[in-house]
């Protein structure tokens, strides 16, 4: 083999991995934009509709992908106005250097019950001190998820207990788009109870703590 050749060879195969690294740095340039374009749709006005699918016991799961900041953008979104529930926790330091991950779950009870009315005889003291009788009209319901009990005690006001039994499961998990490519990380979050919508789910990854 001449020296010409071998120099032809040793300048393609440096040519080869310069568009390889060329390559990698442009995905990992998209991905950077990608989640900095995420974060601030995370946090403005658009509301970002959440992706949902049913899972194999017939139950709604919905799932959001996890961006990933440092504590210093934590501390910035703060002053901004953004993620206002962590200042509810007091064992977070102030500039969230020992913050690993935060989260927030917003869900919401959609039911409609057909009750049976029972009657009893009451007796109230109304606002001249007079006893008065009246028949009341009252509730006692209980299933799988909800306790519901509603006791009238004047003619025109009640007393109304509830409890309402709301499980959440959820999974943090990564996928890589290929086999070099960097880590997107997802959440996901279900519940037993049928009755349960949930209409909002952020999970944030703290990554690089910085002063």
């Amino acid at each position: 083999m001449g020296i010409r050749l071998k120099v032809e060879i040793f300048l393609l195969l440096i040519l080869g991995l310069s568009i390889f690294l060329a390559h990698i740095y442009y995905i990992k340039y998209q991905e950077q934009k990608e989640q900095k374009q995420n974060i601030e749709l995370l946090f403005s006005n658009k509301v970002k509709e959440l992706e949902t699918y049913k899972n194999k016991q017939g139950q709604i799961v919905v799932k959001n992908e996890v961006p990933e900041i440092n504590n210093k953008e934590v501390k910035n979104l703060v002053k901004q106005g953004n993620l206002q529930f962590l200042k509810e926790f007091n064992n977070l330091k102030k500039n969230y250097r020992n913050l690993e991950s935060a989260y927030q779950i917003q869900s919401k009870v959609i039911d409609s019950l057909n009750v049976d009315l029972s009657k009893t005889p009451e007796i109230y003291v109304n606002k001249k001190g007079d006893s008065v009788k009246f028949i009341a009209h009252n509730i006692n319901y209980e299933d799988k998820w909800l306790e519901l009990q509603l006791k009238q005690i004047t003619p025109d006001s009640a007393n109304l207990k509830y409890s309402v039994y709301v499980p959440l499961d959820g999974v943090l998990y990564w996928k890589r788009t290929w086999f070099l490519g960097k880590k997107h990380y997802f959440s996901e979050v279900t519940s037993s109870n049928p009755h349960i919508k949930i209409n909002k789910l952020l999970n944030i990854k703290i990554t690089g703590k910085k002063k």
